[in-house]
């Protein structure tokens, strides 16, 4: 009966079809409802229940408009850029994106390597980052409903990299995702792991944000914002078996200092690790 009536509610709240006018705070507050699921399949899968939808999920509000084909397009292309110079992408590498959402980075870093490897949670989004990206030959899409990588083998990628997909996880799941990608990295490939930053001012008020939501909804949203701080990062990365490479990270405690134009005002309060596999580790199998 319970079950039921979540169903219920949460076709209701989702009824509108797109446009919705996502630039007003109540439309949003009506989107983000315990209803949404209590896994983060079916959480992310009710997000996305809309291309409009899916978009924000991924995006926001880029450059402070609606989401739209161009724009989300745009804005992924400046953090796509980031992240292949940091990783050092090149023609030959087989490259992971794990939580590849609806295909805003790979649209732009796919044509850089040799293959592109996509999963996601979401079957939704799956849905339409395949319709996106259908004319690029090199790149692979999987829907993944588990928290883990175990579609890939060990010492399979050269580069693998989690952007807007840790902030949204429990601390477990995060360490756990640490530890896997470790495992399907190649001795010597690189990943970027992106988190906010708790001990930031801006990054503090992301967490203020869901708490007060925790509070207004009676519990907790499951694709809620996490916060970490810097420490824990390196924590979490360097029980993980990576090499912090601190020559590309930005993993300062509060301010970074980054070696780049940041794309949106965003980036201030976050934590970027880029994390080295050991070559030592060349005899897993």
């Amino acid at each position: 009966m319970l079950g039921d009536l979540r169903k219920w509610i949460l076709k209701r709240l989702l009824k509108k079809e797109e446009p919705l006018n996502l630039k007003d705070p109540k439309v949003v507050e009506e989107i983000f409802r315990l209803e949404l699921g209590s896994t983060y399949r079916k959480y992310w899968d009710n997000l996305a229940r809309t291309r409009q939808l899916a978009y924000f999920a991924v995006a926001g509000l880029p450059f402070g408009e609606l989401p739209t084909e161009q724009n989300i397009d745009e804005h992924g292309k400046l953090t796509a850029q980031i992240i292949a110079q940091k990783l050092e992408i090149s023609p030959e590498d087989r490259v992971l994106e794990v939580g590849v959402g609806v295909g805003r980075l790979a649209r732009h870093i796919a044509p850089l390597c040799r293959e592109f490897v996509g999963i996601d949670i979401s079957k939704q989004m799956i849905k339409f980052a395949r319709k996106r990206l259908s004319d690029l030959a090199n790149v692979k899409l999987y829907h993944h409903p588990k928290s883990d990588l175990s579609l890939f083998e060990n010492n399979s990628f050269d580069k693998i990299f989690f952007q807007i997909v840790l902030i949204h996880l429990d601390r477990e799941d995060v360490f756990h995702y640490l530890c896997e990608s470790l495992r399907v990295l190649k001795p010597g490939g690189l990943g970027w792991f992106q988190f906010y930053n708790l001990l930031h001012p801006a990054g503090f008020k992301e967490f203020k944000h869901a708490y007060q939501l925790y509070l207004k909804l009676g519990g907790k949203l499951r694709g809620r914002v996490q916060c970490l701080t810097a420490w824990e990062v390196r924590k979490y990365m360097e029980e993980a078996g990576f090499k912090i490479r601190e020559d590309k990270s930005h993993l300062e405690p509060v301010e970074q200092k980054f070696d780049f134009q940041p794309p949106d005002a965003d980036w201030f309060y976050y934590l970027i690790g880029i994390g080295e596999k050991p070559r030592e580790h060349q005899s897993e199998k």
